[in-house]
């Protein structure tokens, strides 16, 4: 074997890809990175979803209130009020 040839060989196996535990590792970081990405995204969509529920039902509540308040104001209203015809 010559020289160049010892080159070529030492070079290819800096370049191969980890292999066995190496790969196993990696991967094994990987997929606790995405677990623990999805976590996050999963408890910023609970509290999201969690905050717009909140801000309907209090929406809602002051909806029925106001109907409620209308409903009232209609029932005791009398004809003797401001533009009512007089005689």
């Amino acid at each position: 074997m010559t020289e160049d040839d010892n080159k070529s060989v030492s070079t290819s196996e800096a370049v191969t890809p980890p292999t066995g535990e190496q790969a196993t590792d990696a991967q094994g970081q990987l997929a606790a990175a995405v677990d623990d990405l999805l976590d996050q995204l999963q408890h910023k969509f609970d509290n999201v979803s969690r905050e717009m529920f909140g801000k309907l039902d209090d929406m809602a509540r002051r909806l029925d209130e106001l109907e409620a308040s209308l409903a009232t104001a209609g029932d005791s209203s009398t004809p003797t009020g401001p533009g009512s015809p007089t005689k």
